[in-house]
Formats: C-alpha cells, sequence, structure tokens
C-alpha cells in the first residue's frame, strides 16, 4: 500500500520542481533530485510520469472545488460583495498554500486535454451560478458571458500577481493573515467597481475606432514560421505540431530552421519581438492624437484586438507556445518597453490614492491582453465582421474600467453624457478623466 504522506511529499516536489521550469519539463528526475532519492524510488508510488501528472490535476482541481464549496454555501442573500470576497480569499489561501498552482493551470491545465480543462470552467461556472442573479438581466447575453469571464480572469490573475510578478518570476513569500485582507479587499473592489471607474462612459466610440482600428495594410509582411504553425495545427492538433513537423511544412530540416539562431527559443522569440515592435509603433503614432485616458484606453484595446484579428497566425502562434509549453521569456527590456507603451496607464495609476494601485502598470496591461485573448476566442471573433469585433472592444472596454458591480451598462456613445459608476459617485476627482 502506498504511503499517502510519502505521495503528498512527491506531489508537492513535483509542483515545485516542475514550476520551477514553468511547467515546460516535466523530467521525474528533477522530482527526484528535489527530494533527494532516485528515479526508481518514485516508481513505488506512481507508476509513471503521466500518473504523477494526473495526480497533479486531481489536486488541483480538488484545490479549486473547494473554493466553490465554500462560496456555495453562503445563504441565499449573500451580497454580490459577500460572494466575491468568498471566492477571492479562497483563490488567496490556494495560491499561498501551493503557489505554482497557477503556472499549472495556465502552462499545464488549461492547455491540455479539453474534458480535463472543462472540469475546471465547470467548477466555475458553479462559482459564477452564484453571481448571476445579481447581474442585470436586460444586458445581452454576451456582455453577461464577458463580466463572467472579467470576475474568474481577474479574480484567479490578480491574485496571483501577489504571488507571481506578471514577467513570471516567484515573488517573496506574502505576509500573514492582515496581508492577505488587504489584498483580497484590494482584488475585490478592483472586481466590483473596475480598474478605473472614473473612466468616461460613453465616449465617442466611433470617433477612437477611426483612428485606433489597424488596417491590413499596415500589417508586417506575413512570418512563414506563424504560417507554418498555423498550418500545422490545423493538420494535426496543438500538441502533435512539434518542431520537426513545422520545419516540413517550410520545407527544410529542423537544424536548417535553426541555423540563423542560436536555439529554438531564440528564434521564437525573435519573431514575437518583431510583430511586438511593429504594434507599439501603430499604437504610438495612434495615441498622439488622443487627449484623453479613457480616449487612449479605448484606443489601446481597439489597436491590440485588430492587430491580432489581421494576424489570426499570431494568435494561433501563441496558443501553441502554451500548448507546447515553451517559455519565451519576457526581459526587463521588454518590460520597459511595454511601460513606455502605456505610459498613459501609468500616469494615471500614479495619481491613486492607494500607495499599492501606483505600482500595477505592468499588471494592468497583463490583465486586459488576457481578457482580449479570451475574449476573442470566446466570441469566435474575425477580422470580416468589423460590427461584431467592435461590439466586443466597447464592451471590454466598459467591464474593464468599471467592473461588475451595480451600475454596469452597455450601449452606444451618446455625445455629451458621461457615466460615473454608482460605487464611487460623489468620490474625489483627484483621477478624473479630463
Amino acid at each position: 500500500m502506498n504511503n499517502p504522506t510519502k505521495r503528498d511529499e512527491i506531489v508537492s516536489a513535483a509542483f515545485a520542481a516542475w514550476g520551477e521550469t514553468h511547467f515546460t519539463s516535466t523530467s521525474l528526475n528533477l522530482v527526484a533530485q528535489r527530494l533527494g532519492i532516485t528515479k526508481q524510488a518514485l516508481y513505488r508510488h506512481f507508476r509513471n510520469k503521466e500518473a504523477l501528472l494526473d495526480e497533479l490535476t486531481e489536486r488541483f482541481l480538488a484545490a479549486y472545488a473547494q473554493i466553490r464549496d465554500g462560496v456555495c454555501v453562503l445563504p441565499e442573500d449573500a451580497s454580490l460583495s459577500e460572494i466575491v470576497t468568498r471566492y477571492a480569499d479562497g483563490v488567496y489561501r490556494m495560491f499561498a498554500d501551493t503557489p505554482h498552482y497557477y503556472l499549472f493551470l495556465v502552462m499545464r491545465l488549461l492547455p491540455g486535454p479539453p474534458e480535463v480543462a472543462g472540469r475546471f470552467y465547470a467548477i466555475g461556472n458553479e462559482i459564477g451560478n452564484r453571481v448571476l442573479p445579481h447581474l442585470d438581466p436586460s444586458l445581452p447575453r454576451t456582455q453577461i458571458d464577458l463580466l463572467m469571464l472579467f470576475m474568474h480572469v481577474h479574480i484567479v490573475v490578480w491574485t496571483a500577481f501577489d504571488f507571481w510578478t506578471p514577467m513570471g518570476v516567484l515573488r517573496g513569500e506574502p505576509a500573514g493573515a492582515r496581508s492577505r485582507e488587504r489584498r483580497v479587499a484590494h482584488t475585490v473592489g478592483l472586481c466590483l467597481n473596475g480598474h478605473f471607474p472614473h473612466a468616461r462612459i460613453p465616449i465617442d466610440f466611433a470617433e477612437v475606432e477611426r483612428v485606433a482600428v489597424v488596417d491590413p495594410s499596415e500589417m508586417l509582411e506575413p512570418n512563414r514560421i506563424f504560417a507554418a504553425v498555423e498550418q500545422v495545427v490545423q493538420e494535426v492538433g496543438f500538441e502533435a505540431a512539434s518542431m520537426d513537423r513545422i520545419a516540413r511544412a517550410l520545407g527544410m530540416t529542423k537544424s536548417s530552421l535553426y541555423f540563423y539562431f542560436e536555439n529554438k527559443d531564440a528564434m521564437l522569440l525573435e519573431a514575437l519581438n518583431r510583430e511586438r515592435r511593429h504594434m507599439r509603433s501603430l499604437f504610438a503614432a495612434r495615441v498622439e492624437q488622443l487627449s484623453r485616458f479613457s480616449e487612449m484606453l479605448y484606443c489601446y484595446l481597439v489597436t491590440m484586438v485588430t492587430y491580432f484579428l489581421n494576424n489570426r497566425s499570431l494568435l494561433v502562434f501563441s496558443d501553441w507556445l502554451t500548448a507546447q509549453r515553451v517559455r519565451v521569456p519576457d526581459t526587463v527590456h521588454d518590460e520597459q518597453q511595454i511601460l513606455a507603451t502605456v505610459d498613459f496607464v501609468r500616469r494615471r495609476l500614479k495619481l491613486s490614492q492607494n500607495p499599492k494601485r501606483r505600482k500595477e502598470v505592468i499588471e494592468t496591461v497583463a490583465l486586459f491582453s488576457i481578457l482580449m485573448y479570451r475574449g476573442i476566442a470566446d466570441r469566435g471573433l474575425s477580422r470580416e465582421n468589423e460590427n461584431e469585433v467592435l461590439a466586443f472592444t466597447r464592451d471590454l472596454y466598459q467591464t474593464v474600467t468599471h467592473g461588475i458591480g451595480p451600475g454596469t451598462s452597455t450601449g452606444a456613445a451618446v455625445q455629451g453624457e458621461e457615466h460615473r459608476h454608482p460605487v464611487t459617485q460623489g468620490a474625489s476627482q483627484k483621477e478624473g478623466d479630463e
């Protein structure tokens, strides 16, 4: 009979050892070395690597299910704030217990078999069912779905940022219960009230879109590597889309593909950075034409979304990197480039009365990027239907700025009107839009 305590030690060691590689490596040798035992000793408790990975999946899903149970036992008349707080507190405790749960989720579980990811989403849906009655039933279904997506992504990702930098570096251990309470309250406040509750709603969406939309003619020449990845993924799926297959699709050997680069990661990083530089230059030219923060933020969302939809291969390539557990690390230079691109966000957060909020520039932009990716996929958006694309960017702008709390609204711009979230009415105008 297996020793449950020893199995627990092995599972904990696997989360830590594989997590240090961002789950790009799941070698049993790494686990054995961490425990100071032989690989053969691991086989007494797990018959192979797949069995250990399955156990990691079950441990993570069980931990997430505990959060669901904590939310679902709240009384029927629990407020939206109480429900979201219970959810956020549960996620914080889960990551405090095992910080590498987050990397396991985004690098292993979600890109893995659909039936496993489906179990995670099903648990989240049960949590969401407690929130739905608190949302305005007159809202379009697409906006309700986006509000729910924002809640789940925000709570998980924003909580993870207390343990990990957006660049994937493990932070120091968070301190004590009071630190947890403050962090949870901060996360809940942003979820309910939005990241920029003083941003204008509505704005002249159509006028900003005229400036912000990226035309296909502005794109770089198609990247052959991205196109080959997309072709192979369509043929065999993400998991089987190996570098050998991609090289063959390009009519060359894998060694020839790497000829001009130090290694695979260097090749992929150069391909990505070329697109990043171009995307940033397009946005920089657009944002200079605008003067108000709200317009700049909406311009950022529209530019990013239309850029990616103009280059579906880039979207597929990004998903392929995750599915193949290819880690293309960001650097300090990347962080500086991001900060320069979104300096308007930095200037706005600098006005915050919350000292912690003033430092969350990269975190804010990273969260918005994740929401853009997920929203594009969930709505099945394509560049051919621009009306649907812009309906999404308008909904996304209103959701990230004003959150899921009371007062969430929809609708096109009406000149001369301005909406203030009820929670923030009468608050200091220090962070106002003008």
